[in-house]
């Protein structure tokens, strides 16, 4: 039986940051986001020896595995991973414009074959969580509506319930993926428009999202709305988020975030690198100022693999500037 979750504010798959500990800050900040674990090749889900590392979810719920692959055989291995690993999720990425990604037969490069993308969605399909899809406008500079009409009516034939539009195209070649998140322009008209051409499926709403305000405006209009940047700039933006999009009680930032946070990476120093399992914190000087002593001192703590230090200090620099 699949569980009823609210994907009314997802935070984006985003490779290299939305790893296991930086969902679980996420989640201490945020009772309600919906989180996605960053894209995991099948094939390193599957047969690679440092699997729990990579997709321990620590009951951080709700929240979706993304995959990449387009074998289907490892797609069907991968939904069963996910369903014991207790995601409520599985994504395939379909989005993703980056060289190495199309060498591997999975990103954005999908689109161009829609009934082996449907086939994909067909083996992910399961009767205990949900199987997704995350994918673009369509292909190249030039907005084509048609083709991306045509791509969503052939995997709409697999089942799928919910789709996740970055609302632009990708472009595969001749630019950086870093570029293609500004080129070519956003058009949220063409999501709009197929939403309700298609009303049994859920469409959330990404790419442009800079700020709680907007996606305010837009969950207006849309399903849900999907945000990566603003997150990873500055995750304690989510502490606002169950206040402003669920209308439940702001959360403050205290000591028992940083407590909680450190009692859960605490155990992991030795099998993962410091900095690794800093990071995502590390984002609360994002533009406080006068924050440059405490980096440097938590820099010189990192260095000597001083755990304990570097959260006192952090407990310290919250109280005294008043983070909350």
């Amino acid at each position: 039986m699949k569980k009823e979750i609210s994907r009314k504010f997802c935070v984006a798959p985003m490779m290299g940051y939305t790893t296991p500990y930086a969902r679980k800050l996420y989640r201490i900040l945020s009772n309600n986001s919906f989180l996605f674990s960053e894209m995991i090749a099948t094939k390193s889900l599957i047969y690679s020896k440092s699997r729990e590392n990579i997709i321990d979810n620590d009951f951080n719920n709700p929240v979706a595995l993304q995959v990449g692959g387009s074998e289907i055989e490892d797609l069907t291995k991968a939904s069963k991973i996910a369903i014991d690993y207790n995601y409520d999720e599985i994504n395939l990425n379909v989005g993703c414009p980056s060289k190495a990604v199309q060498k591997g037969s999975f990103g954005a490069c999908l689109m161009r074959d829609k009934i082996l993308v449907r086939n994909c969605m067909e083996a992910l399909q399961n009767d205990k969580i949900e199987a997704t899809l995350k994918c673009r406008l369509g292909l190249g500079r030039e907005l084509n509506y048609e083709f991306f009409d045509e791509f969503i009516d052939e995997i709409s034939k697999s089942g799928i319930k919910f789709i996740y539009v970055h609302a632009r195209n990708a472009i595969l070649s001749g630019i950086s993926p870093q570029g293609n998140r500004t080129i070519p322009p956003l058009s949220y008209d063409f999501v709009k428009k197929i939403k309700n051409k298609y009303p049994n499926i859920t469409f959330i709403l990404n790419g442009g999202i800079n700020n709680l305000d907007k996606a305010e405006d837009l969950l207006k209009e849309f399903d849900g709305v999907m945000v990566g940047r603003l997150i990873k700039n500055n995750p304690f933006i989510l502490k606002e988020v169950d206040k402003k999009i669920f209308k439940e009680k702001d959360k403050l930032i205290d000591e028992s975030i940083i407590n909680n946070y450190f009692e859960y990476i605490k155990p992991k120093l030795g099998f993962e690198s410091i900095f690794r399992l800093l990071s995502p914190l590390l984002s609360i000087f994002f533009s406080v100022p006068n924050s440059k002593t405490y980096k440097s001192k938590i820099n010189d703590y990192m260095k000597g693999q001083k755990i304990n230090l570097i959260e006192d200090l952090l407990i310290k620099f919250v109280s005294e500037n008043n983070i909350s």
